[in-house]
């Protein structure tokens, strides 16, 4: 097996990010640098995983598809993330290619780890919203908090603390769930 060699002084594009082929190190483009990290914790999968089982029972209802990491959202020909969790509805099902997915999804989660913190809450954010995301999460494992930006305020994000009150979506209207029950 070839060992992986980074060129850390060019500005990577999707092109070069491509010819990385299938790899089980987690990777992603942001803002043309390529960041690679370790796994997730088994917390972090734990959460995802419940999030994933309401997320996918409420999306099957609907007709929409459920898709958790790892899995490339192309932005731009700067930014490939791979976000926890994506939420398409029946209507954006051309935007599954073969590559991953090409087209702003209606609903977006990250769990976050005070490794990437900063770039779910900042870097992803920003692009997120200028993507056209509708619904934007945050879940926070270590605080059991979860923030949702909405396409109308990407400013101020609606808080819930676990065992606070029931989680509702402005996508997926059937959703409603404790946050407590995720942890």
């Amino acid at each position: 097996m070839e060992t992986a060699k980074i060129d850390k002084t060019k500005d990577w594009t999707v092109d070069d990010y491509l010819l990385l082929g299938e790899t089980n190190t987690p990777c992603q483009l942001i803002n043309g640098e390529l960041i690679m990290s370790p796994s997730p914790t088994p917390l972090h999968q734990i959460v995802l995983s419940n999030l994933n089982d309401v997320i996918k029972a409420c999306s099957k209802k609907v007709g929409g598809l459920v898709l958790f990491s790892p899995l490339d959202l192309y932005i731009d020909n700067r930014n490939v993330f791979q976000p926890d969790l994506i939420f398409l509805s029946k209507s954006q099902s051309a935007y599954v290619t073969e590559r991953g997915i090409e087209g702003p999804p209606e609903l977006l989660v990250e769990v976050i780890s005070p490794s990437n913190s900063y770039t779910d809450r900042y870097e992803k954010k920003n692009a997120y919203q200028k993507f056209g995301v509708l619904e934007y999460w945050i879940l926070d494992p270590a605080n059991q908090t979860l923030e949702i930006y909405y396409s109308t305020d990407w400013v101020k994000p609606t808080l819930y603390l676990a065992g606070e009150g029931i989680v509702t979506s402005s996508v997926l209207k059937e959703l409603n769930f404790n946050l407590k029950d995720l942890f």
